[in-house]
C-alpha cells in the first residue's frame, strides 16, 4: 500500500512535469504574440515540480538508508516521524517504526534467552568451555572457572600461561573423545573427565569442552571393586583350609589300625608318632590362626555396621579422643584442638567417628616418630555448607607417588601395618554421606579432612532414615 502511494505520487509529478513541458513547447511557438510571462511561469512550475520530485525521492532514500543502516547495526532505537505532511511518508514511517519495534522486541527476547541460557550453564556442576576456530571463547561457566583456575577467559591462548597441560589437552582432544586428567583443586587431588563436542556452522565451527569431577564415582567404583575382590579372596582362602583337613586325617592315621580302623594299642605309640603328631598340630594351629586373622581383616572391610546416628558436639569428641590418646603417645608430641564455633554439632555414629579420629591420630603419631617438636592439630570448622574435621601433623608427609594408594585395602608402607585402617575410615565416612580427603607436603606436613554434609536438608534426611 505504501509503495503504491509512493508510485502514484511520483507518477503524478512526472505527468505534471510532462504536461508543463508540452505547454512550454506550445508557448515557444507563439512568442511573437507576447506570451513571455506565461513562458516564465511554466518554466518556474517545471523547475519547482522537478525540485519537489527530487526532494521526495531523496527524502525517501535518506529514510531508507537510515533504516537499513540501523538494521545492519542491530540498532532498534531509531524512530521516524509519524507527523509528515505527505501521507505516503507517514505510512512509510509507520511501517519502518513497526519493523523497528519487531526487531527491538526480538532483541529483547534474544537477550532474555541468552541470560536464561547463561544462568542454566552457570548452574550446572559440569564445567563448560566453548570456543571458535579463532580461539575466541563463547561459553565459559562458573564450574569451568574452578577447574581451569581462571576467572576471565576471552581467548583460549590465554590459558596456556596459567595451565599449559590443560591448554594442550583442550586443543588436541577430538570430538567424541574422553580424557581422564588429575588436577589439584584447593590442594586436593581430583579426577576430572574431559569430553569434547564440535558444532559446525556456515563459516565457523565451535568446539565445546566439558569438565566433570568424577572423583567420588571413581572412589565408589574402587571400593565396589575391592569388595568383590575380597569376597573372591575370602572364598579362595576358605578353600585353602582343605590341606589342613588333609593333615588332620594323616595325623589321625597315626593312631588307627590300617586294617580295621580301630585305635592302635597305647604301647605301639612311640616317640616318632608323638613327634609327628605334635609337629602336625603346630602347623595346623599356626596356619589356622593366620588364616582366621586374615579372613577377619577382610570381613571387617565388607560388613561395617550401619551408622547409629546421634547428635553430639565436636568439642566433646576432641576432648575424649585427646584424653584417650595423650597417655599413649611418645613424649615430645602434643595434641592441640580448635573448634570454631565451639558449639558445632554433627549427626553421626559417635563410636565410628571416634574410631576414625583415633586411627588418624595414631597415623600422625607414627609419622612424627623421631621428630622434635611433634604437633598434632585437631581442627573443626564450617566450609560452605560442610563441616570439616581436620587432623594435621608436621610429620614426614606422604610421597606423591603413593598418596593415591593409601586408601586401597591392604596397601601399607608400615613394617607391621595391616593396610585396612584408612580403608575402613573412608568407608565409615562414606556411610555418613561424607568423605575422607588427604593433602600432604612431603617432609613438611599431612592433613586428613573428614568432610560432613551440614545442610539442614541432609541432616534431617539422615536422622529421618535412622530407626531408634
Amino acid at each position: 500500500m505504501v509503495l503504491n502511494r509512493f508510485f502514484i505520487n511520483i507518477l503524478i509529478r512526472v505527468i505534471f512535469i510532462a504536461v508543463s513541458s508540452v505547454v512550454v513547447g506550445v508557448v515557444l511557438q507563439h512568442l511573437d504574440h507576447g506570451y513571455y510571462y506565461t513562458l516564465s511561469g511554466m518554466i518556474f512550475l517545471i523547475v519547482l515540480q522537478t525540485w519537489m520530485l527530487v526532494n521526495q525521492v531523496n527524502k525517501t532514500n535518506t529514510d531508507l538508508e537510515r533504516f537499513f543502516s540501523s538494521v545492519g547495526n542491530h540498532d532498534s532505537s531509531i524512530r521516524f516521524s509519524d507527523k509528515a505532511k505527505n501521507s505516503s511518508f507517514r505510512k512509510l514511517h509507520d511501517k519502518m517504526n513497526s519493523v523497528n519495534a519487531i526487531i527491538h522486541n526480538g532483541n529483547i527476547e534474544i537477550e532474555r534467552k541468552g541470560h536464561f541460557l547463561q544462568s542454566i550453564v552457570d548452574h550446572v556442576d559440569v564445567g563448560l568451555l566453548a570456543f571458535d576456530m579463532n580461539g575466541r571463547v563463547e561459553i565459559y561457566n562458573r564450574a569451568a572457572k574452578k577447574y581451569l583456575a581462571a576467572q576471565e577467559l576471552r581467548q583460549i591462548s590465554a590459558l596456556k600461561i596459567r595451565n599449559e597441560e590443560i591448554h594442550d589437552i583442550i586443543n588436541r582432544i577430538k570430538p567424541g573423545e574422553e580424557i581422564l586428567h588429575k588436577i589439584i583443586i584447593n590442594n586436593l587431588l581430583q579426577s576430572i573427565l574431559i569430553r569434547a563436542t564440535e558444532l559446525k556452522f556456515e563459516n565457523n565451527g565451535i568446539k565445546l569442552v566439558s569438565f566433570q569431577d568424577i572423583t567420588n564415582e571413581l572412589d565408589k567404583k574402587e571400593i565396589d571393586s575391592w569388595q568383590k575382590l575380597i569376597r573372591v579372596l575370602t572364598h579362595e582362602i576358605m578353600n585353602s583350609i582343605s590341606p589342613i583337613t588333609s593333615l588332620t586325617k594323616v595325623i589321625s592315621g597315626y593312631f588307627l589300625n590300617p586294617g580295621n580302623k580301630k585305635i592302635i594299642p597305647s604301647e605301639k605309640i612311640d616317640d616318632l608318632i608323638v613327634s609327628k603328631t605334635l609337629s602336625g598340630l603346630n602347623i595346623i594351629e599356626e596356619t589356622g590362626s593366620g588364616l582366621l586373622d586374615f579372613v577377619d581383616k577382610y570381613r571387617s572391610l565388607t560388613s561395617l555396621p550401619k551408622p547409629n546416628l546421634t547428635r553430639f558436639t565436636i568439642d566433646s569428641l576432641f576432648r575424649n579422643c585427646k584424653l584417650l590418646m595423650e597417655s599413649n603417645i611418645p613424649d615430645g608430641i602434643v595434641i592441640i584442638t580448635s573448634v570454631s564455633p565451639v558449639d558445632i554439632e554433627i549427626p553421626a555414629d559417635y563410636s565410628q567417628i571416634e574410631q576414625v579420629l583415633i586411627n588418624l591420630i595414631k597415623n600422625s603419631t607414627e609419622a612424627l616418630t623421631g621428630r622434635n617438636n611433634g604437633k598434632i592439630v585437631l581442627n573443626a570448622c564450617h566450609e560452605n555448607e560442610d563441616v570439616i574435621i581436620q587432623v594435621e601433623d608436621n610429620g614426614i608427609g606422604i610421597p606423591g607417588d603413593i598418596i593415591e594408594d593409601i586408601f586401597v585395602p591392604f596397601y601399607t608402607t608400615k613394617k607391621n601395618g595391616s593396610g585396612i585402617g584408612l580403608s575402613i575410615s573412608k568407608q565409615i565416612m562414606r556411610a555418613h554421606g561424607g568423605n575422607l580427603e588427604v593433602k600432604s607436603a612431603p617432609g613438611k606436613n599431612t592433613a586428613f579432612n573428614m568432610r560432613f554434609p551440614d545442610t539442614k536438608k541432609a541432616v534431617d534426611k539422615r536422622l529421618g532414615d535412622q530407626t531408634y
